[in-house]
């Protein structure tokens, strides 16, 4: 946590020395991860831990985005098609996040995707239960979950 501060501290610092410019910040925040990166063997295991968590993190909010895109566009031609068509269902997740923060982040995260929303978890905490617009296979659609969104989440969050 303490490298994220310094990062953001050195991103404002460039930000300053320029005409702070959203672009400014942006830009600044690279080079202070180059120079944290840079000395990191010097800086000590965190630091190490830290310019390896970034780019974890970058690839997850990627892979979220296009998440978002292509669940959109998915909401979007199941509205302009034959309704009868759909086949909306509730699937037990089985869930490898064990932390009260990596299930309500997991969980918000599936909210926020169009088509998706958890509804409910279970008493022991290991299934969560989740409403899809359209699942013709809830095998695929559990296989797709843990895979993606869950495994990832889990590689940034650990």
């Amino acid at each position: 946590m303490t490298y994220f501060v310094m990062n953001l501290l050195l991103a404002l610092l460039w930000a300053a020395l320029q005409a702070f410019r959203p672009m400014d910040l942006v830009g600044g925040f690279i080079i202070g991860y180059a120079l944290i990166w840079l000395t990191r063997d010097w800086l000590g295991e965190n630091a190490r831990r830290y310019t390896r968590r970034v780019p974890v993190f970058l690839m997850f909010v990627l892979y979220y985005f296009r998440e978002l895109v292509t669940s959109a566009l998915e909401v979007i031609r199941a509205l302009f098609r034959d309704q009868n068509s759909l086949k909306p269902g509730i699937i037990a997740f089985p869930l490898d996040a064990k932390s009260d923060m990596e299930i309500v982040l997991l969980n918000n995260l599936l909210i926020f995707t169009p088509g998706t929303l958890g509804v409910h978890l279970s008493e022991n905490r290991e299934i969560l239960f989740i409403h899809i617009i359209d699942v013709p296979d809830p095998d695929d659609a559990r296989h797709r979950i843990k895979t993606g969104l869950e495994r990832r989440l889990l590689e940034v969050l650990r």
